[in-house]
């Protein structure tokens, strides 16, 4: 689902990424009653400040934030998964993100280093285009991957701004949206199939 600032904040309280959402669990509140069992996300286009509301424990002890000017986000529930299994999840669904990010709309080299996107921008050099982090709240795994449009000036120096317009940020979401769909059926798919 891709919702608006305006949608997001009827909801959440907040027009803009703060990190509070991740703190419980979130499905229902955006999907009522077709809160899907395989997983659910949702996708908006909002600046990004994280502070108070870390998941992080090594940015909450190192005193770090996070920060953008404007950044597609992803928020992610899925249900009846362990934490590793959810950040193997996250990771794999940010690998295929940074796939289509860098091959159709950045023509530029990048790859996953950890849970995050990174981009070549010249020689042995690659700048931060995403923040991620997954954790786990009352039998559910909760994730947030938010992409740098513009990063701006309070943002890191090794942060990245993809410069999507905003036609190529939300056909980013919709192949983003349609990529999640098809990997979360297809492990619960694998999941069932299994003969003991």
């Amino acid at each position: 689902m891709i919702i608006t600032r305006e949608q997001l904040k009827e909801i959440t309280g907040v027009g803009f990424y703060d990190g509070a959402v991740l703190h419980n669990r979130f499905a229902y509140k955006f999907f009522k009653k077709h809160v899907n069992r395989e997983g659910n996300i949702v996708a908006f286009i909002a600046p990004m400040e994280v502070t108070t509301n870390l998941i992080d424990l090594e940015d909450s002890l190192n005193n770090d934030y996070i920060y953008s000017d404007n950044a597609i986000n992803f928020i992610i529930e899925i249900p009846d998964i362990s934490l590793f299994g959810g950040v193997c999840f996250q990771r794999l669904f940010n690998a295929q993100l940074g796939s289509i990010l860098c091959t159709k709309y950045l023509q530029a080299e990048g790859y996953v280093k950890g849970d995050d996107l990174m981009v070549k921008v010249g020689d042995n050099q690659a700048k931060k285009a995403s923040v991620s982090i997954a954790g786990y709240k009352d039998g559910a795994v909760l994730i947030h991957t938010g992409i740098n449009i513009l990063a701006g000036p309070k943002a890191p120096n090794f942060a990245f701004s993809t410069n999507l317009t905003d036609e190529q940020a939300t056909e980013f979401m919709e192949d983003a949206l349609n990529v999640f769909h098809i990997l979360a059926h297809d492990v619960h798919v694998a999941c069932t199939k299994v003969i003991i």
